[in-house]
């Protein structure tokens, strides 16, 4: 994992509280067993009871997770909740909020959730808005909203740090 790509990635995602961000994944980098120490709880409900290889990505996972800078939705979540969540993420990085009207039919409500995740990509890409998750080889989604100015400078980094940021679902 390219630590310095990864740093920069947490910068870019790490909105108002970057100091946070930066300190937990730069001691998931360098210490990682005082990281592990740090947040057993946390990595205990991930089902990891030792330090890893990709922890320092999952502490960036988390700490965006704990200041609602991401958000962690079920495979097969669909619906207005999804769209509550969406809200959520626009409020807090004060992005464009959006109208689900169109969303609220029986067509969304059936729809797998990746197909539905896509549309709702499709909408925010109408505001300059994108919709990506951040991979961490598990059946759910963390989402994250970014301008869409910045998605490909992000997924850039993601790749250059050896993880996976996708806004194709």
């Amino acid at each position: 994992m390219n630590n310095s790509a990864l740093l920069e990635l947490s910068r870019k995602l790490s909105f108002d509280v970057e100091g946070i961000v930066i300190d937990d994944v730069a001691l998931a980098s360098e210490h990682p067993l005082a990281y592990f120490e740090k947040y057993k709880d946390r990595l205990d409900e991930r089902c990891i009871n030792e330090p890893i290889e990709e922890l320092a990505w999952i502490s960036l996972v988390d700490v965006l997770l704990e200041h609602q800078l991401a958000f962690e939705i079920d495979w097969k979540e669909t619906g207005l909740y999804v769209c509550d969540v969406v809200d959520e993420l626009l409020d807090r990085k004060k992005l464009a909020s959006m109208d689900w009207e169109e969303f609220e039919s029986d067509q969304y409500s059936e729809m797998p959730t990746d197909e539905f995740l896509n549309h709702i990509a499709r909408k925010l890409n109408e505001v300059s808005v994108s919709l990506a998750y951040m991979d961490i080889d598990s059946d759910s989604y963390i989402l994250i909203v970014v301008p869409t100015a910045d998605i490909e400078g992000i997924k850039r980094l993601a790749e250059e740090a050896g993880v996976v940021i996708s806004d194709s679902f």
